[in-house]
């Protein structure tokens, strides 16, 4: 068989892509320190869930914190992995605090907690064929009304919308001229977190 240029651009394209994309690990830290030059996508390798670290997020103010199994469990019923986005404050008299948090469940599973009397604290974020990512976030701003921290943790604070564009399956298509997707979650705020955490 002989190779097209298009077909070494494919192949090309196809390796750059799986290169780029980093493993999470099991559980830990994760930081990204060249945002800006795309080299902070991360995948799920059980799940195959990918996060793209946003170019324009500042990468010495956030890291990722993950979980798989019973921990992500304790965490989120059900979930296989659980991540959070933790803001790391300008002033460090002021604690650590999660910006955001998702978590990757069976998709039988969030249908059935979604179904419970009192609803869910979360939004569905990305859907896969057995698979959702769902999200959660503060109610509220834990730094002082005014300060620095406060002013950055308000501007990074993303909708679901937003969410819906980190972290994706990899058949989603998250191209607009698709038009309602199955990785857009609903449009909807993100509430609280149970029970800080």
């Amino acid at each position: 068989m002989r190779a097209t240029p298009g077909l070494l651009a494919l192949l090309l394209l196809a390796a750059t892509e799986a290169r780029a994309a980093r493993a999470l690990p099991d559980s830990g830290e994760v930081t990204c320190q060249r945002a800006a030059l795309d080299e902070c996508t991360y995948v799920d390798r059980g799940s195959g869930l990918v996060l793209r670290w946003p170019t324009d997020w500042p990468v010495r103010r956030l890291k990722l914190v993950t979980e798989t199994g019973p921990a992500a469990r304790w965490r989120q019923p059900d979930a296989t992995r659980w991540i959070s986005v933790d803001y790391l404050p300008d002033d460090p008299a002021n604690p650590e605090t999660s910006l955001l948090h998702i978590a990757v469940l069976p998709k039988k599973e969030w249908i059935a907690q979604s179904a419970q009397p009192v609803p869910s604290a979360r939004v569905e974020v990305a859907t896969g064929s057995r698979l959702v990512a769902i999200a959660s976030a503060p109610e509220s701003n834990p730094y002082p009304p005014g300060s620095r921290d406060a002013d950055i943790y308000a501007a990074l604070q993303p909708t679901p919308e937003q969410i819906s564009l980190i972290v994706q399956f990899p058949a989603d298509d998250p191209s607009p001229a698709r038009g309602p997707g199955r990785n857009r979650g609903p449009a909807a705020t993100l509430t609280s977190v149970d029970g800080g955490q």
